[in-house]
């Protein structure tokens, strides 16, 4: 990854997109998108750089729409 921020470079299943001050991903409710929207462009780069690209898994946007899943699945309503 170059200092620029790229989409591409995301690895979460769930990220949308980013602009200078929020990220966009998938949400808990289905066909919706969650914002999140930081104080700083130095905060974003920061959150997009560690849970976007690399630990999506410890994200807690990522394991709240994950639980999501896996609960629609336990239900058999599965959307995956």
């Amino acid at each position: 990854m170059n200092g620029k921020l790229n989409d591409r470079d995301a690895k979460c299943p769930f990220f949308a997109y980013h602009t200078r001050e929020a990220i966009t991903c998938e949400s808990l409710i289905p066909d919706t998108r969650a914002k999140i929207v930081f104080g700083r462009p130095s905060e974003k780069k920061l959150h997009y750089t560690l849970f976007c690209c690399f630990k999506y898994e410890n994200c807690e946007m990522y394991r709240a729409v994950m639980q999501t899943y896996r609960e629609d699945e336990e239900k058999g309503d599965s959307l995956l």
